[in-house]
This record gives structure tokens, sequence and C-alpha cells, in this order.
């Protein structure tokens, strides 16, 4: 198979992949090796292969379909990646939480921000994607809060 993105040491990766991200699930999937992984750290969401990668992408897409991601410095060293991000947009409907609560956050805007750790086979296909954010800021952009869940 021939590479036909670009590499995660190149300079145009982290444009290039924000492209793919924000609107193209078939061609974010070509970023990823046939076992790569997605993980959200923040919504504890781990996605394997390219199916459930872009299964989770078209939900993310219906969630905010005028969705905007930014990748930004890059730092590469060896088969590992880290990228600053930026994703903003509207929401088509509720946010369920981790915890399992929801928010009501149809029509609002967001802008969150977040840092991806990346590792990145031979070819610089990633052979995995975890994403670190706050979730809570992301609530509190919606005029809300998180409420901690009292321990039994």
């Amino acid at each position: 198979m021939v590479n036909t993105t670009p590499h995660p040491a190149a300079d145009d990766f982290a444009e290039a992949y924000g492209r793919a991200w924000t609107d193209d699930p078939n061609l974010l999937c070509t970023y990823f090796a046939e076992g790569g992984t997605y993980a959200d750290v923040a919504m504890g969401g781990t996605y394997v292969g390219r199916e459930e990668i872009r299964r989770f992408h078209r939900w993310m897409l219906r969630f905010s379909p005028d969705s905007l991601i930014v990748f930004s410095h890059p730092a590469v060293q060896d088969d590992r990646a880290y990228y600053e991000w930026t994703w903003s947009g509207s929401i088509n409907g509720p946010l369920l939480l981790p915890s399992g609560g929801r928010v009501d956050a149809a029509g609002r805007h967001f802008s969150v921000t977040g840092i991806a750790t990346c590792r990145f086979d031979q070819e610089g296909k990633l052979t995995s994607h975890h994403d670190y954010w706050d979730v809570g800021l992301l609530v509190e952009q919606l005029g809300q809060s998180l409420v901690a869940k009292p321990r039994p």
C-alpha cells in the first residue's frame, strides 16, 4: 500500500491531519495503521481499528457538524508525535458525559484545547492517538457545571 498521507514528522502533517479530522472520516482512517487505536481519554472511549475510528468520527461530526480541528506545535521524536489542538464548532444535541449525565447543549458554540499523543509505525501510519483535554471546561462553556456524584 502506498502511503499518500504526510509522515507525522513532515511539516504539512498537522494541517493535513486537522483537515481530515474536520470533515472526512474516510480520509482520517488513511492516517491510521490497520489496527491503530484512537482514545478520547476525557470521555473514556477507545476505538480500535479503522472501522471503529470511522464510526466514532461520523458520530463526532453528527454531534458537531461544523467542527473545526486545528493541530499545531508539533513535537516529533523517534516513533512518537505530540500536537496541541483546538476543536471548535456548535453542538447538535445533548452532551453525554462519562458519568452518564447529560448536558442540554443543542445550538451552543464551543472551543476546547487539548494535547494529542501519537505513536506511528515505519510507514508513518498512526498506531495510536490519545487525546487529553478537560471536559469540565467544555461543560462550563455551555453554561453548566459538573457536579460530582457522592461516593457510596
